[in-house]
């Protein structure tokens, strides 16, 4: 019997060693990843045409919501629960002028877009006072459309005024219906 007890107390040691070498092994694991690209082929001909369209201004391509907006209430918890709402958020190309002082947030609406998750991205970036401009990617905009749009986004949110009003505010959304084009100019 003792020599029963003796073998069960060594396997039973021997497990939780083994089990603990695993935990530490896989905490410190790495994973298993491969490279994936950073834009679809649509989102890299679209990046192609805001480089035409805006030579002066710098564009980047799918950033985090995070490095745009951050989490202005006084309560700690209510703060964190803002961030976390936007930090797995990201847009599709951000618009900055030579500072680096964000112009607009462009947006390539395509099938994937939910209408209701980006009118609540759109109203925190607009709360923000950054101001996004949306084109729909079946029928993307001419090179002159976009700089016409994006440069008039830009005075707007130094004047105040929207297109073709006088009342839309620093950040509000700037949607533009393009009409399908046969070539990218």
């Amino acid at each position: 019997m003792k020599i029963n007890l003796a073998m069960v107390v060594v396997v039973v040691a021997v497990f939780v060693i083994l089990a603990a070498l695993a935990r530490l092994k896989a905490n410190g694991r790495t994973g298993s990843y491969k490279r994936r690209n950073l834009l679809t082929d649509n989102e890299l001909e679209f990046f192609d045409r805001l480089v035409k369209a805006l030579p002066a201004h710098y564009i980047f391509p799918q950033v985090a919501m995070s490095a745009l907006l951050e989490a202005s209430s006084g309560d700690k918890k209510i703060a964190h629960s803002d961030r976390l709402r936007i930090a797995q958020q990201r847009v599709d190309y951000v618009i900055c002028d030579s500072r680096c002082k964000v112009v607009a947030v462009v947006e390539l609406d395509d099938r994937t877009h939910s209408r209701t998750k980006d009118n609540v991205r759109d109203s925190r970036l607009e709360k923000a006072g950054i101001r996004t401009v949306r084109f729909q990617s079946r029928n993307k905009p001419t090179i002159d459309l976009i700089r016409t749009s994006v440069l008039h986004a830009d005075r707007e949110s130094e004047q105040g005024c929207g297109i073709g009003t006088s009342d839309v505010k620093p950040g509000a959304l700037v949607e533009i219906a393009s009409v399908p084009s046969k070539s990218a100019n």
